[in-house]
């Protein structure tokens, strides 16, 4: 393998989309080279035309930081959320096709990448709690499975997304006097830029993506909680619950020992220690207890590492 050879990793979500560039040196390492942002690359939520762009945005300006935009990629691993979903994979392989993104790209799960951080040895659990929430579990005989992720309509529980939606469902009850007061009223209305409750509604419908916009709310709840709002402290304890279940059932499924290896990535899981606390406490109670937790704070990493083992493998292969 040659110190030639280059890398790409990819991580997007219903937030945001990174990209990072890297060689691989002669020892097998990953030497990164540069990093690039975009915007939210889950098409089921922003719709294939933004999902481009922001994928678009996040690889050239990792290109520009690596100064690599005229080097060809070797290899590129996307873990993109919805990449599941058959039409996902084949709009993202057009997609790559179209700009020769490398000689070979692979499109996996966002959970895949998190999982070669936190369990390197292939097996155990991948919980991602941002924007949306799903637990994926890798057994040692290769079974998989999922729980959870099945998106904003009826789904994402404990997710940035559904925090935000019961802070504002917290504010209307308090509002009408059909629920405890609560600070979150006057902190929701301030980060909408309005005094008046009714207008919630219409801020929101302003947003070019009202579900991102909503999830953007997860943060005034959690710092509400942390302040001591009862109200926002209680729906953190739902949320972690129901985060905790998503890998219980996962444990169950794939007849885990409790002592599975944990790790978790996405804002809202990574960034917020009660958030986090209460998880580790709800699974506890439901009798799981990790061998370890892994915080993954960046699973673009993880999809670098998965690319230069997969070059690896190909090139044992040949």
């Amino acid at each position: 393998m040659t110190d030639r050879q280059l890398i790409l990793g990819v991580d997007g979500g219903g937030s945001k989309t990174a990209a990072r560039i890297a060689r691989i040196d002669g020892d097998g390492g990953i030497d990164e080279l540069g990093e690039g942002f975009g915007g939210p690359s889950n098409i089921r939520a922003v719709g294939q035309a933004h999902a481009e762009i922001n994928l678009d945005v996040a690889v050239d300006a990792a290109h520009r930081a690596a100064d690599t935009a005229q080097t060809e990629i070797d290899y590129a691993v996307l873990a993109l959320a919805g990449s599941s979903l058959p039409d996902v994979q084949s709009f993202i392989a057009s997609w790559a096709r179209r700009r020769s993104l490398a000689k070979k790209v692979d499109i996996v799960h966002d959970a895949d990448p998190v999982l070669a951080v936190g369990a390197p040895d292939g097996h155990g659990i991948a919980l991602i709690v941002g924007t949306g929430s799903v637990a994926v579990g890798l057994g040692e005989d290769g079974e998989r499975s999922v729980a959870g992720g099945w998106g904003h309509w009826f789904g994402d529980t404990g997710s940035g997304y559904d925090l935000g939606r019961q802070a504002l469902a917290s504010v209307a009850d308090a509002t009408d006097g059909i629920g405890p007061e609560t600070t979150l009223v006057e902190r929701i209305l301030e980060r909408l830029h309005t005094d008046k409750p009714r207008e919630m509604l219409q801020k929101l419908g302003q947003a070019p993506d009202v579900r991102r916009e909503i999830a953007s709310l997860a943060p005034v709840l959690l710092q509400a909680a942390a302040d001591g709002d009862q109200v926002a402290l209680a729906i953190i304890e739902q949320a972690a619950e129901a985060t905790a279940r998503l890998v219980q059932v996962t444990v169950a499924k794939l007849g885990f020992d409790n002592d599975v290896r944990l790790a978790v990535a996405g804002g809202i899981v990574t960034g917020n220690k009660i958030y986090r606390d209460l998880l580790i406490r709800c699974l506890s109670e439901l009798g799981t207890k990790p061998a370890s937790i892994v915080v993954v704070g960046q699973p673009v990493e993880g999809s670098l590492i998965m690319a230069r083992q997969r070059l690896i493998d190909d090139k044992g292969n040949k």
